[in-house]
């Protein structure tokens, strides 16, 4: 048996002004934190919690809204980098409770890393048992706008690492039946549209596809966008 290629891991550094995609890594982020302080309000001095933190720019934007931010990652490098905007940690992911403890953090976000996990209900239990306020989430979004145009063309590959996935219903179902957390909100960040998102990024340049997939298309058809972006609460204290 011919051993499996290893799974790639992210880039350690992104340009947003050059990658479309690049911009939607951090766009979610973005979005997801808008999102707690519309609800929460005055969150300065909260403390911040990203499990799997990368390079740590969820931990910048945290910073720079007055929280005091700190990451967990696997990857040392990205410990490394995620370092400079404040405390970061190398995870077992093996032992998500004990690399998070019990109400130690306000909020503890957790963006594109579920789908990574061998056992996401186990972590986001443990996500929701670390949280005194709010889980911060988002994963990729199963639920995609069909290609009118190729009916039966044979799906696109997906992310090499993802394990699984979820559409909003069954990710509020994984969140409220079996993790201990209750929906406060769903975020949205931008929603591609086949063939129109493509013939716009040829014809504008990424610019103006990122500004239709982040207005116009998001408006039309919120749930279909990227991310299953979601705002929880715990709901065992």
């Amino acid at each position: 048996m011919t051993a499996a290629a290893p799974i790639r891991h992210l880039p350690y550094a992104i340009d947003e002004s050059k990658d479309r995609n690049h911009f939607f890594e951090n766009h979610w982020k973005r979005v997801a934190l808008e999102l707690l302080q519309r609800h929460a309000g005055d969150i300065r001095g909260w403390s911040l919690l990203d499990y799997g933190c990368g390079r740590g720019e969820t931990m910048e934007y945290a910073a720079n809204l007055g929280m005091v931010p700190s990451g967990l990652d696997t990857d040392s490098e990205c410990v490394r980098l995620a370092a400079r905007f404040g405390q970061a940690d190398l995870l077992d992911p093996s032992d998500p409770q004990g690399s998070v403890g019990k109400d130690t953090f306000d909020v503890v976000a957790c963006f594109h890393v579920l789908e990574h996990v061998d056992n996401p209900k186990e972590t986001l239990r443990a996500l929701a048992r670390g949280a005194r306020r709010y889980v911060l989430t988002a994963v990729p979004n199963l639920q995609k706008i069909p290609n009118l145009r190729k009916p039966r063309a044979t799906p696109a590959p997906t992310n090499e690492g993802h394990l699984q996935s979820w559409d909003h219903a069954h990710f509020r179902n994984l969140a409220e039946m079996h993790c201990g957390l209750r929906l406060v909100s769903w975020g949205f960040d931008a929603t591609q549209v086949p063939v129109l998102s493509e013939l716009v990024n040829r014809t504008l340049g990424p610019r103006a596809a990122i500004k239709l997939e982040t207005g116009v298309f998001r408006r039309m058809f919120p749930y279909w966008g990227i991310s299953v972006i979601a705002l929880l609460e715990p709901v065992h204290h």
